[in-house]
């Protein structure tokens, strides 16, 4: 176990600046958690939003009460969770964090501890498309570079360019030291990272819509407890402990730092929910519970911030696993008002389930001996459905959202490679192997190999602006995330899963499918988009992570090279003039997805000329 220590809180002035139509709505409607002072169930409240019109963003990472259980956990900005950032794609975004941890709070890591160095931290952006590049580098200011290791009472000043084709989305901000992962992150120091919907994007009844922001957390106190104790670390040391002695669950389940909150929900009104799920190893299923009067109808718009092909996708369930994100569109009713609805969890097997040990097979295995918990189907969340004046929720049109070329479809072009990636447990050991290959970063293994992350040997080369399949084994136990760029799912042993909430040709940065067995094999391909660099790959059962399960790979070639086909997609800012989405009626979906899917065979070409090029050049 990893963990942090105390530090001050860096306040935010409660003016924000509105901008625009999007960010006025976001403000007005926005359900975050203002502070963490009480976890009792209430009225859900605001985080606060950051936004680079601001100048620079400050967060700090401390240690901070987790509500009223009598001991502190990891926060930002004082809070669980901590704000919310919300920038458009072209925006320079420049976040300076602050380590107010005390440095005498934990101990190093030595060889033999996989939960150290606490007192060390950084901050991740998961999610976005982006450079893996920083100081290190030459560069003049940090990327999205997670080998960063900022020292308590330090600052480091991060600056992104968040590129002018980047997809608008639903992301997240978290620390990823190495070896503290898992505390920090686990503990609840993250929050949401929103890209905006540029203007014209999407149709009239999709950009209207009232968005409500849920970050879903669960807290194994049990687990944590653990790796506090290992770590040295007073933060959620003897949490566990704390909390059985006072009644308090040893489990919860928050949103927006709170438990079981309420929400109101005028009827018949279509509002996007926007969620994050952040566990250290916990997977849950989002059910709705109707036996209270009020009904709702879940209609899928993107998951990981990545939009579907083609909008909406009726659903009954919403999928949640560590680090995964859900947009959705959702409506409910009453028969006579006003009437509740309730948010139930209820756990999914496999992905480490409640004491990690899940449904994996010869892949699976979670946090191994850390953590015990006793999950049960559990509610979460009340909505109070008040009579909104419209007998009928609007019919949302069906629409294919233009597509920036980083996330073109890629399942009909040649590749440039392949290989099989493993995510392996065993005997102890936690790693990511390339065709058989690959040790577990574990501090020994670290230390064998220089010292120092950055000097870590990639499992294979990638050329930048080229196309490759990967074949993964252990997925059904192992969320896989990867950093730098998404990847597409492309052949499963079934055509979708979850009653269709996972579908071959959807997005994802992290997948975790529990319906497929330890023997299975899910394909996906990755564009390996624009940047050079260390792009990791990773297990995000965050214990897992810290304990060894993460690998990388190098991105080379040429700085800035992109698909090569922009006949069905759009490397430059968003126009809605020209890169106009497409609009169906339901009837003619099917044929029109497939007219859409036949502009990349111009591309399979292109890719064969230049992989052999490529070969040419390298004999």
């Amino acid at each position: 176990p990893a963990q942090l220590a105390p530090a001050r809180a860096v306040v935010r002035s409660p003016a924000l600046e509105v901008i625009d139509r999007g960010r006025a709505m976001a403000l007005r409607w926005s359900v975050m958690l203002a502070c963490c002072s009480e976890l009792a169930s209430g009225a859900l409240r605001e985080l606060g939003q950051l936004l680079p019109s601001d100048g620079v963003l400050k967060i700090n990472l401390s240690s901070v009460p987790f509500g009223n259980f009598g001991f502190n956990t990891f926060g930002i900005n004082g809070q669980v969770p901590g704000p919310s950032i919300r920038v458009k794609a072209g925006e320079v975004v420049k976040l300076e964090l602050a380590n107010g941890l005390s440095a005498s709070d934990g101990i190093p890591c030595t060889d033999a501890l996989s939960f150290c160095d606490c007192m060390y931290t950084n901050v991740h952006l998961h999610g976005l498309h982006l450079s893996s590049k920083g100081v290190y580098d030459g560069l003049a200011f940090d990327g999205d570079d997670i080998t960063v290791r900022l020292s308590a009472g330090d600052t480091v000043m991060y600056q992104h360019t968040i590129p002018d084709s980047h997809m608008p989305g639903t992301h997240w901000y978290h620390p990823h030291h190495h070896h503290a992962t898992a505390l920090q992150a686990g503990g609840g120091a993250a929050g949401f990272f929103i890209v905006e919907d540029p203007p014209g994007y999407l149709p009239k009844e999709y950009m209207d819509m009232p968005e409500l922001h849920w970050f879903i957390s669960t807290h194994n106190l049990d687990a944590l407890q653990q790796m506090a104790d290992q770590a040295k670390t007073t933060t959620l040391r003897n949490a566990a402990t704390i909390a059985a002695e006072k009644g308090l669950s040893v489990n919860p389940t928050l949103v927006n730092g709170e438990m079981m909150p309420t929400a109101d929900l005028p009827s018949n009104t279509w509002h996007r929910v926007r969620i994050v799920f952040a566990s250290i190893e916990q997977s849950l299923r989002l059910v709705v519970d109707s036996s209270s009067g009020g009904t709702c109808t879940l209609r899928l718009l993107a998951k990981d911030g990545i939009y579907l092909d083609t909008i909406p996708r009726d659903i009954s369930a919403i999928y949640l696993f560590p680090g995964a994100r859900a947009d959705i569109a959702w409506s409910c009713t009453c028969a006579t008002y006003p009437c509740t609805a309730v948010v139930k969890s209820i756990p999914v097997a496999g992905g480490g389930g409640g004491n990690g040990n899940g449904n994996g097979g010869a892949n699976g295995g979670g946090l191994a001996a850390i953590g015990n918990v006793d999950l049960t189907e559990s509610d979460i969340m009340t909505l109070n459905i008040v009579d909104g004046g419209v007998a009928t929720p609007a019919e949302l049109p069906v629409f294919s959202p233009a597509r920036p070329c980083y996330l073109a479809d890629v399942r009909q072009v040649s590749v440039a490679g392949s290989g099989a990636l493993g995510l392996q447990t065993g005997q102890g050991t936690f790693k990511v192997t390339w065709d058989g290959e690959g040790q577990s970063m574990t501090e020994a293994n670290i230390h064998a190999s220089g010292g120092d992350m950055r000097k870590w040997p990639a499992m294979v080369s990638w050329f930048t602006g080229s196309v490759y399949e990967v074949e993964v084994a252990g997925i059904n136990a192992h969320p896989l995330h990867f950093h730098v760029n998404p990847f597409q799912i492309v052949g499963m042993p079934l055509e979708s899963y979850g009653d269709g909430y996972f579908k071959v040709g959807d997005f994802h940065d992290t997948l975790l499918l529990t319906d497929v067995t330890g023997a299975d094999r899910v394909k996906i391909r990755m564009n390996a988009d624009r940047f050079t660099g260390q792009m990791f790959v990773h297990c995000h059962i965050l214990a897992h992570e810290d304990m060894g399960m993460m690998n990388l790979i190098d991105l080379v070639g040429t700085e800035g090279s992109t698909f090569p086909d922009t006949s069905t997609c759009f490397n430059a800012a968003f126009n809605p003039a020209t890169d106009k989405g497409a609009s169906f009626s339901q009837g003619i979906t099917s044929h029109a997805r497939k007219v859409r899917h036949a502009a990349p065979l111009l591309f399979a070409l292109l890719a064969a000329a230049a992989a052999l090029s490529r070969t040419d050049m390298e004999q």
